[in-house]
């Protein structure tokens, strides 16, 4: 990315701003690489409401809101705070992590490695340094925020209660002081510690140029004493939430609002082991096979032999303490049956199939003909349309909260078996989609869409066929073969209806 610039443009306004300088996450915001685009003129005085896309722009009050991580390093800021991002944008506000390592490792368009005396608070020629890195940073945001963002989440150190007042002194120039908040993260279990310093050494990009992971964690351990040296407990006179232990124990301090109470409300939920997920169809359906949508109809012989397949790749493959969701419609519980007393069932009503109210049942060429008009709407806005007396992928997003906040909960490796407009909402938010994408994503009957989470993040993404199945039969429910997407993971399909 050394020289690359990233353009984020807006209806009204585009700003060019160098691409390294930002932090490697962007949610929710529209990115071209492009030519250099003219910057706006300077803006003063306090941000105004925005925009919102999602279903939260009905409650959300429209002002900016940052979040400022604290801590020592490796702690697992970045990965909340990426957590934190991916919450929010799957709602519908445009969220950006904006990483100080980045800035502090390319100065000047080069990329630097500092030693650790570099962090060393006593030394005032570096703490100026990093002062004006932090400093850009805030720019950077500040700008991106009067594009129209919503959330900025700055992820740093921010140990000394000086940096901390630099950086609420600067934001508050173009932010009512309430949507200010610092996150501290904090952690004294031994076992959380060493792993999460050994994520760091060996998924950090400050530490992938040293020779062996010796040589690295030395230096992180020289690099974490200064900051220890210079750790200040947090002003009781700005909004805080201090997490503790792996989010067992958190601390607030003026948090009220909307937004920061659904930020708080997540990081009271959210669990910080890293487990991956397994997303599944349920089997070839008798609706399917005669192409209607809805309904709660029983498998075909071929959908269960894949239920009998699927259990039998699941003893072989799945990680200790798998558990499985599953919708209470017919298909998806009879998907379940063969792992009865393999692994444990919790079954809800959130994960049923999206309702087609009216034409529950209906093929889409029964619909295209008894309702053209109707057929159209949808067709040009797939997301946004609500099937007579039933519901969009719009509700859907809204039903499936819920199903969400229990998955970030969950310490146990998860299979869900539900349904295709279920799981692209589902496999959106956790592959960092846009909501209003998720209508395009393939979701192939008999097939084990397995996601394994990063570091950073994010989850690793492997489609793994469990029974050979045509593809037609495969998209079933697909509809309108002229467009091609690319999903979040990069494979092509076909826009579905």
């Amino acid at each position: 990315m050394g020289g690359e610039r990233t353009m984020i443009s807006t209806e009204e306004t585009s700003v060019t701003i160098d691409a390294t300088r930002y932090g490697e996450n962007i949610a929710n915001v529209e990115v071209t690489n492009g030519h250099k685009a003219e910057r706006s003129p300077p803006q003063t005085g306090i941000i105004g409401p925005v925009a919102t896309s999602g279903f939260e722009a009905t409650r959300f009050t429209g002002r900016p809101f940052v979040i400022v991580t604290v801590g020592l390093p490796g702690r697992g800021k970045s990965y909340i705070a990426r957590r934190i991002m991916r919450f929010l944008s799957w709602l519908g506000l445009k969220t950006c992590v904006f990483q100080v390592r980045g800035y502090r490792r390319k100065q000047e368009g080069k990329v630097l490695k500092h030693s650790p005396e570099f962090f060393d608070h006593g030394n005032e020629e570096n703490s100026k340094i990093r002062d004006q890195v932090v400093e850009n940073a805030i720019d950077d945001m500040i700008e991106w925020l009067r594009q129209g963002g919503n959330v900025g989440i700055m992820d740093g150190q921010n140990v000394q209660q000086k940096r901390r007042d630099l950086i609420y002194k600067k934001l508050s120039t173009v932010l009512d002081g309430d949507r200010i908040l610092f996150l501290e993260v904090d952690e004294s279990n031994k076992d959380r510690l060493a792993n999460y310093k050994d994520m760091t050494l060996k998924c950090s990009s400050s530490y992938s140029d040293f020779a062996s992971l010796e040589e690295a964690s030395e230096d992180f351990d020289r690099r974490a004493e200064y900051y220890r040296k210079a750790q200040e407990p947090l002003s009781a006179d700005s909004p805080f939430i201090k997490m503790e232990n792996g989010g067992s124990d958190l601390v607030l301090n003026k948090v009220h609002g909307y937004l920061p109470c659904r930020v708080c409300n997540f990081l009271m939920n959210v669990n910080l082991s890293m487990q991956p997920i397994f997303l599944s169809r349920h089997g070839q359906s008798e609706f399917n096979l005669l192409g209607r949508i809805g309904g709660d109809s029983g498998l075909t012989d071929f959908g269960e032999n894949y239920a009998q397949e699927l259990a039998h790749w699941l003893r072989s493959n799945a990680p200790d303490g798998l558990e499985v969701w599953c919708s209470t419609l017919l298909r998806t519980r009879m998907t379940a049956v063969p792992m009865t007393g393999s692994f444990p069932t919790v079954y809800w009503r959130a994960l049923e199939e999206i309702d087609a109210g009216v034409y529950d049942g209906l093929t889409y060429e029964e619909i295209q003909e008894q309702a053209t008009v109707e057929f159209e709407k949808r067709k040009k806005n797939k997301y946004w349309y609500r099937y007579p007396h039933g519901e969009s992928y719009h509700d859907l997003v809204a039903r499936l909260e819920p199903v969400i906040m229990e998955l970030e909960r969950s310490k146990k490796p998860l299979l869900i078996i539900s349904h295709q407009a279920v799981l692209r909402v589902i496999y959106a938010y956790l592959v960092e989609s846009k909501p209003e994408y998720c209508t395009n994503l393939s979701m192939p009957l008999h097939t084990v869409v397995k996601l394994m989470p990063t570091y950073e993040g994010k989850f690793v993404e492997e489609r793994v066929p469990i029974l050979e199945t045509d593809p037609e039969m495969a998209a079933v429910g697909t509809h309108g073969k002229e467009d091609v997407v690319e999903t979040a993971a990069g494979s092509r399909n076909n826009k579905d209806a």
